[in-house]
């Protein structure tokens, strides 16, 4: 007999040498973690069925937010259709994994479907409200100019927040035009650079980077120490704050560079490389809205529309 509470643990062993990330295992863990407690507790795995599953998805369609929550108050609103998805599959995440190890003979959640989510827009700026956010610096400053290069960069590149934080200096190739990252489960990827972004970080590193001594970082504050996510989530909102933009964040970014760089010609599967998508599936969201586009311009330079008839 095979604990739910056992078979974590061999998840989260096989999950680290698999080189999962800290994010992913947490996120696995708490989602059977949640689905154990709705079953009793601490289940013997060969008991669970698809049905238990299912009755699981019902529950949650009913249940209102937080209302297990440690910290924040019950709420009559019921948990979103996207926050179940996301439980059922880090569930079937779990029992895929234990599968694959050997560890069960059957996956018995494999026949369940996912419940339907709405499929949410993606935020985006528009180009001249980033014009807005990039001229909001003072470029005549060390921080000015920092902060300038860090938001071009991060929107040329399209790279996640954490790869930008992570790069040193050595993973800046200016002459051949490439930043080397690493990704989500340490998977390495070279980003190209355009000649702006280029000249401004080699402008950044001679003239305006903090020397410090033992930190090969690339991006460091006034006093060397190294930038911090919430670091940066916090420059960027400043800016758009000044610049009159709502809901300035870093991930928004990422997001109007991806369909920015499709609009201007890009393709889906370059930009799949750009961004490290495991697979195309995932920048389809950015091909919609760039696809959004085209029905404006026919809407405006139509055919049918503008005879005369």
């Amino acid at each position: 007999m095979t604990r739910i509470s056992d078979a974590l643990t061999a998840y989260r062993i096989c999950a680290k040498a698999e080189g999962k990330s800290p994010r992913t295992i947490g996120w696995v863990t708490s989602s059977v973690g949640y689905f154990a407690r709705f079953l009793g507790g601490d289940p013997d795995i060969s008991s669970i069925t698809a049905d238990d599953l299912r009755r699981f998805i019902i529950t949650l369609q009913n249940t209102g937010k937080f209302r297990n929550h440690p910290f924040n108050r019950p709420q009559e609103t019921k948990i979103s259709a996207l926050s179940i998805q996301t439980y059922c599959r880090g569930i079937r995440a779990f029992f895929g994994s234990l599968l694959s190890e050997g560890l069960i003979e059957a996956n018995p959640v494999a026949s369940v479907r996912m419940p339907r989510a709405p499929t949410k827009v993606v935020p985006t700026f528009s180009e001249q409200e980033i014009q807005r956010l990039l001229a909001n610096p003072d470029r005549k400053t060390d921080i000015g100019f920092t902060d300038y290069t860090l938001m071009l960069t991060y929107l040329d590149t399209s790279a996640r927040l954490s790869e930008l934080v992570n790069m040193s200096v050595g993973d800046i190739d200016l002459e051949n035009g490439y930043i080397r990252v690493l990704g989500k489960d340490k998977r390495e990827r070279y980003l190209p650079i355009g000649q702006k972004v280029a000249k401004a970080l080699l402008k950044y590193q001679l003239n305006h980077r903090h020397q410090a001594v033992g930190n090969d970082r690339f991006w460091l504050t006034q006093d060397g120490q190294p930038l911090t996510p919430n670091r940066v989530e916090k420059i960027i909102g400043t800016h758009g704050r000044k610049a009159g933009l709502p809901r300035c964040y870093p991930h928004k970014l990422r997001h109007t560079s991806s369909v920015m760089y499709l609009r201007n010609g890009g393709d889906p599967f370059t930009l799949q490389k750009k961004l490290g998508h495991s697979s195309l599936q995932m920048t389809r969201h950015y091909c919609n809205l760039a696809d959004s586009d085209v029905r404006a311009a026919h809407l405006k330079f139509g055919v049918a529309d503008r005879l005369k008839i």
